[in-house]
């Protein structure tokens, strides 16, 4: 899931599947990449291993230097980035130049 407010920008996503030391998130201001790998475990059948990585497009407000994430015990893991404040539009005087011809 994404929300994307004028304050936010989140994303949450389903990683029960894997421990957060499996997990590696980077940003540069444009995308956000998740990738999540376990190495190859036996299960019932067999051995199974799992590898999955999720990009994400980020607005052109979002501060990525404020990036943060966690991951809760149902393995839900939630990024959260700050967007920039805009500045608010300031009254500018143009001088008017007079040439004589």
């Amino acid at each position: 899931m994404v929300e994307n407010t004028d304050k936010e920008f989140r994303i949450r996503l389903d990683l029960s599947s894997y421990k957060p030391e499996e997990v590696k998130i980077t940003t540069d201001s444009q995308k956000v990449t998740v990738y999540a790998k376990h190495e190859e475990r036996q299960d019932n059948h067999g051995f199974v291993s799992r590898e999955m990585t999720r990009t994400y497009k980020l607005p052109n407000d979002v501060d990525v230097n404020s990036a943060s994430s966690s991951m809760n015990n149902n393995g839900t893991l939630s990024i959260k980035l700050s967007k920039t404040a805009l500045e608010t539009p300031k009254e500018v005087n143009i001088p008017v130049e007079f040439k004589k011809e």
